[in-house]
């Protein structure tokens, strides 16, 4: 086939500027530093990083969720060191409150800084975290104690917030509420509110409750008077006579002492103290012939941040001897208190032990997310990075073949058929 001029030119030319494409493509990318990212130059290539871009997103967003959580759990843990500190000064309150030593100014004193350290301890419990989420509402995003006339009450939910940490894993954020103040482990196996505990703290400081006490010696006679309602409630004691010990257990109601009477005499035999109802039928005499009996460990179906019952001594006629002291539920006793609020402490020590592991679990998952993103980083990189000095031998190979392919061009193109001729 006969090639004209004008063919060889246009070919020639097209020629040159695919060459020069291809030296500019590769002057853009060798001062870029990158590959080709279409598609179509390396389909493979493409493909792979594709899906390490995917997975550098995923680390990204897990990321966030471990920074999110982090920072959640360090809330959580400054909130449990406040309330642990509120708590060791409850605690020291109930031991104060103990003391006989204690004087009636001495327990207002304890009574005004409980009250003060019950607000304190309610807006902790009530602690948000940066984005002003609360710490212990569980899943339900209230606030989660309110404070109200029956006393603090849970508006949150048993839940945990957690946040993903890796494809599988999963992170608590904090803990809910119920798990923090309202099931403390006491020494009787029930679970314990934090809350009440504090209110009952407050009312042993409280008149009349104050002045009342768990137990009570008697020489000889006494008067025992429940403080029952016209409804009717339990009572029940133990009774120390001469002979021994016994636990009483009655319903009385006010006016209605008969039953607590029988359940005295039923245990006389044990105890050696007799009973009968006194003339007014408000109360029971109880009588012990030359000898002492001690009523202790009450317990009450009512209130038991009110005395439950009063016990005085007598004469020989019957008539009151001595003071007239209030008698309080075992629940409220000093004991108890300091018992409760130590269990309350060790409690809060191991919640924030929980939190603190949690903290440590969501920085190891940060070390590991920010060592698999420097991973991938190091793998996109191979992926999309330029072997420069392949592509700088390339561009002179180019650059030589364009050259000379213009010398051709130049010289084939100036060549005339005189030229053959001669």
């Amino acid at each position: 086939m006969t090639i004209g001029n004008a063919l060889f030119g246009r070919i020639a030319i097209d020629n040159f500027g695919k060459i020069q494409s291809e030296i500019s493509d590769l002057q853009s990318r060798i001062s870029s530093g990158k590959n080709d990212p279409r598609p179509s130059t390396d389909p493979m290539r493409a493909a792979q990083l594709s899906a390490m871009r995917e997975q550098t997103g995923a680390v990204d967003r897990f990321t966030d969720n471990a920074r999110l959580a982090a920072d959640r759990l360090t809330h959580a843990d400054l909130a449990l060191d406040e309330v642990s500190n509120i708590g060791r000064q409850f605690l020291n309150i109930a031991q104060q409150a103990s003391s006989d030593t204690t004087t009636p100014e001495g327990r207002m004193a304890l009574k005004a800084q409980a009250v003060a350290l019950r607000q304190a301890l309610v807006a902790a419990a009530n602690r948000t975290d940066t984005m002003g989420e609360p710490l212990f509402a569980g899943l339900s995003g209230k606030t989660p104690f309110v404070d109200g006339p029956q006393g603090v009450t849970y508006q949150g939910d048993g839940g945990r917030s957690v946040l993903r940490m890796t494809e599988t894993a999963m992170l608590a954020t904090s803990l809910n509420g119920g798990e923090v103040f309202q099931s403390i482990p006491t020494a009787g196996g029930a679970k314990g509110d934090m809350f009440k505990m504090v209110d009952d703290l407050i009312a042993s400081l409280t008149s009349p409750l104050a002045e009342a006490r768990p137990y009570r010696d008697i020489n000889d006679s006494g008067v025992l008077t429940p403080l029952a309602g016209r409804e009717g409630q339990a009572l029940g004691f133990t009774l120390t006579g001469p002979k021994g010990s016994a636990r009483i257990e009655a319903e009385v109601a006010k006016g209605a002492p008969g039953p607590l009477a029988a359940a005295i005499n039923a245990a006389s035999a044990e105890t050696g103290v007799t009973a009968s109802v006194t003339a007014d039928g408000k109360g029971v005499a109880m009588f012990a012939f030359r000898a002492s009996f001690r009523i202790s460990d009450l317990s009450s179906g009512g209130d038991p941040r009110a005395p439950v019952a009063t016990l005085a001594p007598t004469d020989e006629t019957g008539a009151t001897k001595g003071q007239v002291l209030g008698l309080r539920d075992a629940r409220l006793t000093a004991d108890a208190m300091v018992g409760a609020f130590g269990d309350a402490t060790n409690h809060l020590a191991a919640q924030r032990a929980e939190v603190g592991a949690l903290g440590a679990l969501a920085d190891k998952n940060l070390d590991a997310l920010a060592a698999r993103k420097v991973r991938l980083q190091e793998a996109v990189a191979g992926l999309e990075d330029l072997d420069v000095a392949a592509a700088l031998t390339r561009l002179q190979t180019l650059l030589l073949t364009e050259q000379a392919s213009q010398q051709s061009f130049v010289k084939i193109s100036g060549t005339s058929l005189f030229d053959y001729l001669r």
